[in-house]
């Protein structure tokens, strides 16, 4: 019994020093949380004198932006060796056995290596040392007396999921692209690699179209009713101011892709349709059912029965419009995938309309529903024939 006693008594002093030794060192952080982490002992201080050495060009840029982040607020420019150097304190090195995305970081107070398959692997490492910094290298001026170091850790790291993305929504509410680029860096240091951009909807327009430039100029701005709530927000009525809104122009979205894609972020524009397209039928009311008979603005919040305007699935016009604007979204946009919405299209409108009851008969379809199907076919074909998803 007192041999049992002992054991236990020793194994509770291990546990106890155990803890004791964590709380002596501060835990090691990291948001997403890698897959493995093994700190180390002390810590590795970047400074002037220290060198980065990459493989070639491609890992360059994003070690410059890195370089860009520190100088920013810590005043400090480490040195950027292009082709290996074997003096280097942050040394890269091409490793084709691990995964997309993944990467290995060994770091100790004289010397950080890193070892990816691809240049995503290679920026997450340096958003994970990112992460490792003082929390004032986000700061846009320069901050004294700060240590700027990172702990001595080794880590192995590779994503759980392929698709990591975040929806952002500038048709409700425009968001100015200084903003939006911000957003973009946060989404990189956080490792997230898809920016689903909804960028037209019922309360707004926001992308330059040259072929469609009311797009913009009337779609793109809305009354202000500011004061009350969005659910609550009643409809324009005709001839009244619209200073509220936005839009981004094509050179701001070429600015953003470009600033997306350093940050290994594929940016997916969402052009919605049938439905959520009052601002578009506000700068082109041509389009919708010739049955509709009410005003149609940009909808300051929730639209009531004004949501019920939508394209006409009968009119040609429509279908022509929409793969315009869809070549000029796609000249810019080099995503994968093109987002044509599909959702919340309500058919009242189409039931009484002459057009679409035409179409459903010449297509030999069964009902609105199935109007809807061949609108969104028709579409996703007209996509798909450009080399898109």
């Amino acid at each position: 019994m007192k041999k049992e006693i002992l054991i236990i008594l020793v194994l509770l002093t291990s546990l106890i020093s155990m803890h004791a030794a964590n709380l002596t060192s501060p835990p090691i952080s990291i948001v997403p949380r890698p897959a493995q982490v093994v700190p180390g002992e002390g810590n590795f201080t970047f400074s002037s004198q220290t060198l980065f050495s990459v493989e070639n060009h491609e890992q360059a840029v994003i070690v410059r932006n890195f370089i860009n982040l520190l100088k920013r607020s810590s005043g400090i420019t480490p040195q950027l060796a292009i082709g290996g150097s074997e003096k280097s304190h942050v040394c890269f090195t091409t490793d084709s056995s691990l995964k997309s995305e993944a990467y290995q970081l060994a770091v100790t107070p004289e010397q950080i290596q890193v070892k990816a398959s691809d240049i995503k692997g290679f920026f997450y490492a340096l958003q994970t040392i990112r992460l490792l910094l003082p929390s004032a290298v986000e700061g846009n001026r320069q901050v004294e007396n700060i240590q700027w170091s990172i702990p001595a850790v080794t880590i192995q790291d590779e994503p759980r999921f392929g698709y990591r993305a975040l929806m952002l929504d500038a048709a409700r509410f425009f968001i100015p692209k200084e903003n939006v680029l911000r957003i973009i860096d946060c989404m990189g240091m956080l490792k997230i690699n898809t920016l689903h951009f909804h960028l037209t909807d019922d309360n707004g327009w926001r992308l330059e179209i040259k072929k469609y430039p009311r797009l913009t100029e009337v779609g793109a701005w809305r009354v202000n009713r500011m004061d009350v709530p969005f659910y609550f927000r009643r409809n324009a009525e005709p001839g009244e101011p619209t200073p509220i809104g936005g839009f981004y122009t094509q050179e701001d979205i070429k600015e953003m892709v470009s600033y997306a894609a350093d940050r290994q972020i594929e940016i997916i524009p969402e052009i919605d349709m049938p439905a959520h397209s009052n601002a578009a039928l506000a700068a082109y009311p041509q389009l919708v059912c010739p049955v509709v008979n009410c005003y149609i603005g940009v909808v300051p919040g929730l639209g009531g029965s004004n949501s019920g305007v939508i394209y006409c699935a009968g009119n040609d016009s429509a279908f022509t419009f929409l793969q315009d604007v869809l070549d000029e979204v796609m000249a810019i946009f080099p995503s994968r995938y093109i987002h044509l919405g599909g959702d919340e299209a309500q058919k009242g409108y189409w039931k009484k309309c002459p057009l679409c009851q035409q179409r459903i008969k010449k297509e030999h379809l069964a009902n609105e529903e199935d109007l809807q199907g061949y609108f969104m076919k028709r579409m996703s074909d007209y996509v798909r024939s450009k080399g898109r998803k």
